[in-house]
């Protein structure tokens, strides 16, 4: 389950499903075509992206950022913290400790 609270997104669950997954796309096109110009990921309840997602939000960061626009993490899990870690993003996303 995901929220939106102005320009924040908020999931809730721990291990984000594809039907997650597609529930964030929305909501990130859904604040953009309100004006929204960063939007901000709270990643503090989740423990588990799927991969698919993953790609996303570094496709969609990409691409925004050509428009002056931005995606920001700006509460991550430890558990994911670490996934971010290995995975070299934590400065890709500019995730602050």
């Amino acid at each position: 389950m995901i929220t939106i609270e102005n320009n924040t997104i908020t999931i809730h669950c721990e291990k984000v499903s594809h039907d997650d997954k597609l529930e964030v796309e929305y909501a990130v096109e859904r604040l953009l075509h309100s004006g929204a110009t960063v939007i901000n990921l709270d990643l503090s309840k989740t423990i588990y992206l799927p991969s698919t997602l993953m790609g996303f939000l570094m496709w969609k960061k990409q691409e925004l950022q050509k428009q002056g626009k931005d995606i920001k993490i700006i509460a991550i899990s430890p558990s994911l913290r670490k996934v971010f870690e290995d995975m070299r993003l934590i400065d890709f996303f500019d995730i602050q400790k």
